[in-house]
């Protein structure tokens, strides 16, 4: 099973004539090859990211959703380490 957390794009580049993506959560960033969107990708935009690939561009407010839900998840995890 493969899970994914929606990751805001703060910078694109170019390398090697292949566009990436710089995304970011909490502080980590990560790059992502974009050839597998249809849609172009621009700062601001929140992805799906797998294996170094972005799988799918979300709008914000289902990011906002998932975003919210991870959050849910991790301080339940917290709280039963506790």
């Amino acid at each position: 099973m493969c899970l994914a957390i929606p990751c805001k794009v703060v910078e694109i580049i170019e390398e090697d004539g292949e566009k990436y993506a710089i995304a970011e959560y909490k502080g980590v960033r990560q790059k992502a090859k974009l050839t597998l969107l249809d849609k172009d990708v621009k700062i601001g935009d929140y992805i799906l990211i797998h294996t170094g690939y972005a799988l799918e561009v979300l709008s914000e407010e289902d990011a906002k959703l998932s975003l919210e839900a991870w959050e849910e998840l991790f301080n339940a995890l917290k709280e039963m380490e506790e």
